[in-house]
């Protein structure tokens, strides 16, 4: 008898607990594409760019979600491209990620799309963008923005095919702006984003050399998405005997290279934090 009351006292105790420890979801009051952020309100809302869009730009506006963390999921024609992680610093708070198109290949009919999630895993919605013929205007998206509704998780959308492209030759083509794109990403620790970025140099080039250099830039991609997994584990041996490794068999001239060095900066830091530790327990054992 005492067994069954206690339990029915400690139930509603156990479910208010579970409560607290689940905020609720921010309201998502304004999200939309955008070309440019001013004085931090969207300077336009655009449901259409030109492919030659030298940037891209998705607001948010968050009511009631203070110290919340929102995520802007970032995919290319159904393709994941990156996940951006925002602090909400208030209950009423705006918010944007940006994506830097330039070196990435961009043709009419590719789409992007940005999904809205919450720590919590609340779902509030998805939006996209469709990128036109060069020269047309942003096409202003005319769907009210002020009170979006939570969209349900969909299947992702299958990636287009790439276009055919008409190669006279094989000559190089001049891939700079994208081994940038590259760098960038990797620098910004997003492999999944630069594999993207290779997947669409490839289809700018028949150049076999040119190839066989993404074919090796993508394999450093996937070892230095393994490294950071073991930095993420802080398996520190392990991480810095791979970086070794990487640093040898990975060019200087690679988008990978520079890369590389800040995890080499980053595992330095750790380990001395790690010998700090160690001898802060030393002195405390008696």
């Amino acid at each position: 008898m005492r067994v069954i009351l206690l339990a029915s006292l400690l139930t509603p105790l156990l479910a208010t607990a579970q409560t607290e420890s689940q905020p609720a979801c921010p309201t998502l009051a304004r999200a939309s594409f955008t070309t440019a952020v001013e004085n931090r309100e969207p300077t336009n809302t655009v449901s259409q760019v030109p492919a030659n869009t030298d940037e891209l730009l998705f607001y948010t506006e968050v009511h009631d979600g203070s110290n919340q963390t929102l995520y802007h999921h970032w995919t290319l024609n159904g393709d994941p491209f990156v996940d951006v992680t925002l602090e909400i610093g208030s209950d009423f708070w705006r918010t944007w990620s940006s994506k830097t198109l330039t070196g990435l290949g961009m043709k009419a009919g590719d789409i992007w799309k940005v999904s809205v999630t919450g720590a919590a895993g609340c779902e509030l919605g998805h939006w996209q963008v469709t990128l036109t013929e060069t020269g047309n205007a942003p096409t202003p998206d005319t769907t009210p923005q002020s009170h979006p509704k939570p969209a349900p998780p969909s299947a992702p959308t299958p990636a287009e095919a790439p276009a055919t492209v008409e190669k006279g030759d094989s000559d190089p083509v001049d891939l700079s702006a994208n081994f940038m794109a590259i760098e960038e990403l990797l620098t910004l620790g997003d492999s999944r984003g630069a594999r993207s970025a290779i997947k669409r140099a490839r289809a700018l080039t028949d150049n076999a050399q040119q190839l066989a250099e993404l074919e090796q830039m993508d394999k450093d991609n996937q070892a230095f998405a393994e490294l950071n997994q073991l930095i993420r584990q802080r398996d520190i041996p392990a991480a810095r005997q791979k970086l070794q490794a990487l640093m040898v068999s990975v060019p200087p001239e690679s988008p990978v290279y520079p890369a590389l060095q800040g995890r080499h900066k980053l595992l330095d830091q750790l380990n001395e934090m790690n010998r700090d530790s160690a001898s802060l327990q030393a002195a405390s054992t008696p």
